[in-house]
């Protein structure tokens, strides 16, 4: 019998809790909604490597702008619930097979129909490309329309990540099969055509990138203004200027202590949500302290991870494990939460068991990329050398560590790469889970056996209570054979905007921006 299943999501009641200790504020006001104008938006990089590409650009800088101009099957709401998008609702007909409908009336920013070939094409080609999105549809068979307005997904294993990687708004995105076909791989870096709210104007390298109101835009909610200018401005002490010059209306910063001076300017600082997950990665080689999980274990106990919040986060982070703080999926973590509460006496009992002998233990963290993110790595080895444990930090370009989890290079016992929020819970245990994935340094060993087995479990249940039990089950066992360090999580953007000139728009939890088309010009 098959089942209908309306789009259906989990509450982001943690993610509120841990948001509370920073500054909120919405632009909340009675103005009337003046339609047109440019909003002019200070942001601190263009796309990225694979440029508006909707295959090609899995960066973050790359999906700022490409959340605006394409949507997915489904989204997600401010409370974290699953809501249609380009499609009206999905049917489960087995636990192998989903039923999409697909919305009538919906037209590319060109004015072309969407259709269910174009979701197909889409689908089809995610599922062809090298993407390591591909992992959230793990074992798709076949897309295929069953009619004019349904989409059937066929897969040969149980997935549990698939509904969640749908309604990713930075995930997979439906583009038009006509202009993907047509268009070279360098022009579709350089161009898009998307059923969002905005479309692509102008884009001048380094300078600014401009997104224009798609007048095709389906959604009842049309974009009020007319375009958004997005100033591309890397240096966030200048970005500050704009805004204390009043030359731009909104502006994001990664900063806390930059956001709080745009405050002092009179801009109001929208909620923060903890995504951007500080993840030590460690190398248990044969001739590394770390191989010996007494030491990994000492190391965790050393930390005083609600001191790091305070001390190097400027208040806008929190206490997570591998699942980031402000995801809806984190577990709580308290005094039972394994290696979580600092406990020197028991670090050093650890450390004299298995014989550590003060040996260094190098950190290496970026030093030229997310500057603020040092003071955590600093205070980390404070508190490690509390213990008696040596960490020794290495500045390291950051082209350089985005090698190691790019092409899998090799590391000294730790390194410092931050992660930002996953679709998907399990989506955050697969570079370190996954025998070929470039972070799985645990890979055979047995202190991982137990994660990997609950990682399989997670990643083929499909009911949603049943997978928070196991997220939960792992991030604990994680945290118990630090297998990765977590130090914090921090905002992974903190958005500012000048209330007297901007209505209608407040921070969103993904950092999508996602209310960029309700802000208006007063």
């Amino acid at each position: 019998m098959k089942t209908r299943i309306l789009v259906t999501g989990v509450a982001l009641a943690a993610m509120l809790g841990l948001a509370a200790c920073a500054p909120t504020a919405t632009s909340g006001d009675s103005a009337e909604p003046a339609q047109g104008g440019t909003l002019e938006y200070a942001i601190n990089a263009q796309p990225g490597t694979g440029g508006l590409d909707p295959i090609l650009a899995s960066n973050q800088a790359s999906a700022v702008f490409q959340a605006q101009i394409y949507e997915g099957l489904l989204t997600r709401d401010e409370s974290g619930e699953i809501q249609p998008s380009l499609a009206t609702d999905y049917e489960i007909v087995d636990e192998l097979t989903y039923d999409f409908t697909i919305r009538e009336g919906v037209k590319f920013s060109d004015g072309t129909d969407l259709t269910v070939d174009d979701v197909v094409f889409s689908f089809n080609t995610w599922n062809a490309s090298t993407s390591s999105r591909k992992a959230l549809i793990r074992g798709l068979a076949t897309v295929e329309a069953t009619d004019e307005s349904t989409v059937r997904f066929t897969f040969t294993e149980p997935n549990g990540s698939f509904l969640n990687g749908t309604a990713g708004n930075n995930v997979f995105y439906v583009f038009s099969r006509a202009w993907y076909e047509s268009t070279s791989e360098e022009d579709r870096q350089r161009s898009a055509l998307g059923t969002g709210p905005f479309a692509l104007s102008e884009w001048n390298d380094g300078v600014n990138l401009t997104l224009d109101r798609n007048e095709h835009y389906w959604g009842e909610d049309q974009p009020v203004v007319d375009a958004i200018n997005f100033q591309i401005v890397p240096d966030e002490s200048a970005r500050l200027a704009l805004v204390q010059q009043g030359s731009v209306d909104i502006a994001s910063f990664t900063d806390a202590a930059v956001a709080q001076q745009a405050e002092d300017a009179g801009y109001t600082i929208g909620d923060a949500a903890y995504t951007r997950k500080l993840s030590v990665y460690l190398n248990p080689a044969e001739d590394s302290p770390l191989a010996d999980v007494r030491i990994r274990q000492a190391l965790s106990l050393s930390l005083d991870r609600e001191q790091i919040v305070e001390l190097a986060t400027g208040g806008f982070g929190a206490v997570s494990l591998h699942v980031a703080a402000g995801d809806p999926a984190a577990p709580e973590i308290d005094q039972s939460t394994p290696m979580y509460t600092r406990d020197l006496d028991a670090a050093k009992a650890l450390l004299e068991d298995a014989g550590y002998d003060g040996e260094p233990i190098e950190l290496s963290y970026p030093s030229d990329y997310t500057t603020d993110d040092i003071p955590v790595f600093e205070v980390l080895q404070q508190q490690a050398a509390d213990a008696g444990i040596n960490v020794e930090l290495v500045a390291t370009p950051w082209a350089d560590i985005s090698r190691i989890f790019t092409y899998g290079e090799s590391w000294t016992d730790m390194v410092a790469i931050w992660n930002r929020w996953n679709p998907d819970m399990g989506g955050y245990f697969t570079q370190l889970l996954v025998d070929d994935q470039a972070m799985a340094y645990f890979d055979g060993l047995p202190d991982a056996d137990r994660a990997r087995e609950l990682y399989a479990e997670l990643m083929s249940e499909t009911d949603p209570a049943a997978r928070q039990e196991l997220s939960d089950e792992l991030n604990y066992e994680v945290a118990e054979q630090v297998l990765v360090l977590i130090p914090a999580a921090k905002a992974e953007a903190i958005e500012v905007w000048d209330d007297t000139a901007v209505g209608g728009y407040e921070s969103d939890p993904y950092t999508w921006r996602m209310h960029l088309k309700d802000a208006f010009l007063k």
